[in-house]
């Protein structure tokens, strides 16, 4: 209860920061976390909560680069090599800042930055007014990765040997750190969903709050 206290206290920093310094922007919040984390279902779902306001969802799936350009890695199952979907340099880094620039300057309410490694990047971080990291247990994201690629990708084993040789480290290097720079650390685990709703129903009505008020007084 402590931790989900602190969150709520930096919740309202947050808010507070952006009335002083952006509150003529977009609200702009940053959703990282581990492949099978949840990243997209909390966007949607706190998407559905603010159906009151103008809010825009950008993924960083939209700026990967072709399977030719993107880094790759060495398969010892196949016997060559791979593209790496990942890590940060698998992403038109370019293009993917630009874009969420120029969002961040648009007239939405609120700006939703959604992606395995937006929190690595340094240009996307100092445009984000709170960032959320979904914490959520290995065992239970591979569970969630093989039951969302069966439904595209028949071979089962195809599907587990890439999450042993490329995804697993990739999280390691890449993913895990980045939830040193959140403000909110998300559990996105089954165990976890009545705290996890109750943590993200306090930042919804906050926001809420804020543009309510923001409505009366303009």
């Amino acid at each position: 209860m402590y931790r989900d206290s602190l969150y709520s206290k930096s919740i309202d920093r947050s808010i507070a920061k952006y009335r002083i310094y952006n509150g003529s922007k977009p609200f702009v919040i940053g959703i990282a976390g581990g492949s099978g984390s949840g990243k997209t279902t909390i966007a949607k779902n706190l998407c559905e909560r603010w159906s009151d306001l103008l809010v825009t969802v950008i993924g960083q799936d939209k700026f990967f680069k072709t399977s030719t350009e993107m880094p790759h890695y060495y398969s010892t199952v196949n016997k060559g090599f791979k593209p790496s979907y990942n890590e940060p340099h698998s992403y038109e880094q370019n293009e993917m800042v630009s874009t969420c620039k120029n969002l961040a300057r648009c007239s939405s309410d609120i700006l939703i930055i959604e992606g395995i490694t937006v929190l690595w990047f340094e240009e996307l971080r100092d445009l984000m007014d709170l960032k959320i990291y979904v914490d959520v247990d290995d065992d239970e994201r591979i569970i969630r990765r093989i039951r969302r690629n069966m439904k595209n990708i028949e071979d089962f084993d195809e599907i587990v040997d890439y999450y042993l040789e490329s995804v697993r480290w990739q999280h390691l290097k890449y993913n895990k750190p980045t939830q040193s720079h959140a403000d909110l650390i998300v559990s996105g685990g089954m165990a976890e969903r009545e705290r996890r709703d109750i943590l993200l129903e306090d930042l919804c009505l906050k926001i809420l709050s804020y543009f309510n008020k923001e409505a009366h007084i303009t």
